[in-house]
């Protein structure tokens, strides 16, 4: 599952084999631009017709398309930029609904995995409340007494989706609510679904340490430069990041264990300002998450096994915009 949503996401603005400042070109992943296609053709057809805009599919590989863009008078005012960024916004929501219907499916996998004989299991860190405390909860008026089964008379139809087990749709037993998000699930129920991913199986609210499957033997080495100066942060110098990988053999982690990657080295920039240097921070904590890149296809030569970034954006030019 985790694979799939990390081929969901992806790049609105990023250009596939970019030349120039070229604008009438927009990657987009297969499954979220299938699921338009497939699931709400009538929505892509209204936005055709309302900004005039033609779509042809420029090229492909294992994992994006290369959208090709035009309007009847591509020279003409904004036409094509206002088609462009109508198109990215029907992407973007597409994207949630894919997602949220990914999430329909992960609960029926929980509700199978309920089936299955298993040994003692034991949620991953994730922070519960009992049935205790949110019925005193419910009895003091606090907030804790959401999943409570007695709490406001009249038996509302609201009282009664809550006393229902989103995993296995019958009533809760022994519930459980999650820290973060509060959501509530029988205590069996939501003990194996953290055992199959450590996220809240309604709304995806992660729980634990989040560690991806970026190679181990990177370095992420930080610079400064006065002298060099970002568009729109003048009266700041430039934080240079250089990301720097030897070549190396992907492991149980990675898709292809065994097969050979070869080394990269990556440059960002970041304003030398407060809100740059807070961005900083995070960068370096995704960074020792292992988080920053991941080994898969890249989006710009459709080279297989080879380390990419892994959605996580950085400027990587010192001038111009998304496709730069």
């Amino acid at each position: 599952m985790t694979l799939l949503f990390s081929s969901v996401s992806f790049v609105l603005s990023r250009m596939a084999a970019c030349g120039g400042a070229t604008k009438n070109k927009l990657t987009v992943s297969k499954p979220v631009w299938d699921f338009l296609t497939k699931e709400a053709p009538s929505k892509l057809v209204r936005l055709k017709e309302e900004t005039q805009l033609s779509i042809l599919i420029d090229g492909e590989t294992s994992e994006i398309y290369v959208l090709q863009l035009a309007t009847p008078a591509p020279g003409a005012g904004n036409g094509l930029y206002l088609a462009r960024k109508a198109l990215k916004a029907l992407l973007k929501e597409t994207e949630k609904e894919l997602k949220k219907t990914q999430r329909q499916s992960e609960l029926v996998g929980c509700m199978a995995l309920l089936d299955k004989p298993g040994g003692e299991l034991r949620p991953h860190g994730a922070g519960l409340v009992s049935r205790g405390q949110q019925t005193a909860g419910a009895r003091a008026g606090g907030p804790g007494g959401g999943g409570g089964l007695g709490g406001a008379a009249g038996g509302s139809r609201e009282e009664e989706q809550e006393s229902q087990c989103p995993i296995c749709l019958g009533e809760i037993q022994n519930v459980k609510t999650l820290e973060k998000c509060k959501h509530s699930f029988c205590e069996d129920c939501i003990t194996r679904a953290l055992q199959v991913k450590t996220a809240c199986p309604m709304c995806g609210r992660f729980y634990g340490q989040l560690v991806g499957n970026q190679p181990e033997n990177g370095r992420m080495l930080v610079s400064k430069d006065s002298s060099l100066l970002l568009p729109g942060y003048e009266k700041y110098g430039t934080i240079i990041i250089q990301y720097v990988f030897p070549p190396g053999i992907q492991g149980v982690e990675h898709p292809n264990p065994g097969v050979r990657y070869p080394g990269t080295t990556r440059v960002a920039y970041l304003p030398d300002c407060p809100e740059g240097n807070k961005v900083l921070a995070l960068f370096r904590k995704a960074f020792d998450q292992r988080l920053t890149f991941t080994i898969g296809t890249s989006m710009t030569t459709g080279r297989a096994n080879v380390i990419t970034w892994n959605d996580i954006h950085h400027k990587t030019n010192c001038t111009g915009g998304p496709q730069l």
